[in-house]
C-alpha cells in the first residue's frame, strides 16, 4: 500500500532506535545521534542551514533554520523531541513500523515521532510553495533528552552559540495532543530524601535508631499536612499533587535499618515556587538528604496570544491543560512564548503497543503547513 509522503518520513523515523539510554532502555540501540542525522539530512536537502549540537558523546540536538525571504518579521521554533522511552515489555516490533486499521504502530509513533514527521514535512511545504508567505525565520529544533530531565532544550536555551532564547518570539514543541494546543501544563519536582538511623540486632532495637520510623513520620506529613495545604486552585489544571513514588530502606528483617529513602513527583501549578517544599522539610525534620532529580516549572501561556490564536485557526485545535510536563515550559522560562501541540494521544505514550492514527498525523502537517504559510 502506498503512504502518503508524511506517513513514509514517519516510518523511517520509528525505524531509526532513539531510545534515551538512561534507565533501562531495553536495548543497547540507544541514544539521538542517528536521528539527529537523518533529521539533519532532510532539512539541508530543503535548504536549511542545519548544525548539530552535542549534549552528551552520541547526542546531539539537531537546529536547521529555514531562513525567510529578506528581512524576518519574526523567528519560529518547531520543537518536538527525538528521543523515545524504553522498549522493554513491547508486544510489537519497536522499530518494523506497521500500518494497519488506520494506525502507524512503533515505538514513538505517538510520543513524538508522528509529530517529528508532521512538523518536518510541514517545512518542506513551505520550502517548495512559491506563493506562501516566507518573511518569517522558522527553526527546527530536535531537542534530545526530553523523556529523562529536558536536556536537549535546556542545554539549547543557555547555549551562548546559538543564542535562541533571545531571538525567538514562539515555540511550539511536539507532544501528543490530539491536535487541541496544550497552553498550560503542571511543573514537575522529583525529590529523592532519604533518612540515616544507626543499625543493631532486631532482637535489641533499643540500641540502634530506626531510619524506616523516621521516613514514616516525613511520608505522613507529606501526605497530611503538606498535600492538605495544596489548596490553590489553576483555572486550567486544578490543584498541585504530590505523590510518593517508590520507598525503599533496611537490609534484613532482623536488622534495625540505618537507611531509608523515598521518591517523590510532587506536580505544581505555574508559578509556584519549588523550594517551598525543601525548605518547610528541613525545618519539620531536621538533618534529612534530599536529592533533586527533576526541576522543571509549568507551562502558562495566554490563550489569547495572536500566535495561540493562530495556530488554533489553522488546526481546528481548542485550548487546554495538562498534567503533564514538556519542552514549551524551558522555552516559556526563557521568555519565549510556547504551546505544546500534535497528533496521537497521550494514551498511547510509553504502551508495550504504541500506535498514532495515521490521519491524525496528516492534519497536524496540513495544520503547521497552514499556520507557517500565512503567519502574520
Amino acid at each position: 500500500m502506498k503512504h502518503s509522503g508524511v506517513i513514509q518520513l514517519l516510518r523511517d523515523l520509528v525505524a531509526i532506535p532513539s531510545v534515551n539510554p538512561q534507565g533501562d532502555p531495553g536495548t543497547d540501540r540507544t541514544g539521538e545521534e542517528e536521528i539527529a542525522k537523518f533529521i539533519a539530512g532532510f532539512l539541508r536537502r530543503i535548504g536549511a542551514d542545519v548544525e548539530l549540537h552535542y549534549v552528551e558523546p552520541g547526542r546531539p540536538n539537531v537546529i536547521g533554520r529555514l531562513a525567510a525571504r529578506g528581512r524576518a518579521r519574526r523567528a519560529i521554533a518547531l520543537g518536538p523531541h527525538t528521543d523515545t522511552v524504553s522498549v522493554r515489555g513491547m508486544t510489537i516490533e519497536p522499530f518494523t513500523p506497521v500500518v494497519r486499521g488506520g494506525r502507524l504502530y512503533g515505538r514513538g509513533a505517538s510520543d513524538t515521532k508522528g509529530n517529528l514527521a508532521a512538523f518536518l514535512w510541514a517545512m518542506k511545504r513551505l520550502a517548495e510553495s512559491r506563493t506562501a508567505r516566507r518573511d518569517n525565520d522558522i527553526y527546527f529544533t530536535g531537542l534530545m533528552g526530553e523523556e529523562s530531565g529536558n536536556d536537549g532544550v535546556k542545554h539549547l536555551m543557555r547555549r551562548s552559540k546559538s543564542k535562541l532564547a533571545g531571538r525567538l518570539d514562539f515555540a511550539i514543541v511536539g507532544e501528543p495532543t490530539e491536535l487541541d494546543i496544550v497552553n498550560a501544563h503542571k511543573g514537575a519536582l522529583w525529590l529523592r530524601i532519604a533518612t540515616r538511623g544507626r543499625s543493631c540486632h532486631g532482637a535489641t532495637p533499643e540500641r540502634g535508631e530506626n531510619a524506616i520510623y523516621k521516613m514514616g513520620r516525613i511520608v505522613d506529613w507529606l501526605e497530611h499536612d503538606y498535600a492538605a495545604r495544596l489548596t490553590r486552585r489553576h483555572p486550567v489544571l486544578g490543584r498541585a499533587t504530590l505523590n510518593v513514588g517508590t520507598i525503599r530502606g533496611g537490609s534484613k528483617v532482623n536488622i534495625v535499618p540505618a537507611r531509608c529513602e523515598i521518591e517523590v513527583d510532587h506536580r505544581t501549578l505555574p508559578g509556584e515556587d519549588h523550594l517551598k517544599l525543601l525548605r518547610e522539610l528541613r525545618v519539620k525534620f531536621g538533618r534529612i538528604e534530599t536529592e533533586t532529580l527533576n526541576d522543571n516549572a509549568g507551562l502558562d501561556t495566554l490563550a489569547s496570544h495572536p500566535m495561540v490564536v493562530q495556530l488554533a485557526a489553522a488546526s481546528g485545535g481548542r485550548c487546554v491543560g495538562a498534567p503533564w510536563f514538556s519542552d514549551g515550559a524551558i522555552f516559556a522560562q526563557h521568555g519565549v512564548p510556547a504551546v505544546a501541540f500534535g497528533a496521537g494521544s497521550i494514551a498511547q505514550a510509553h504502551t508495550r503497543d504504541e500506535f498514532t492514527p495515521v490521519a491524525q498525523v496528516e492534519r497536524c502537517a496540513a495544520a503547521m503547513e497552514t499556520f507557517l504559510a500565512n503567519l502574520s
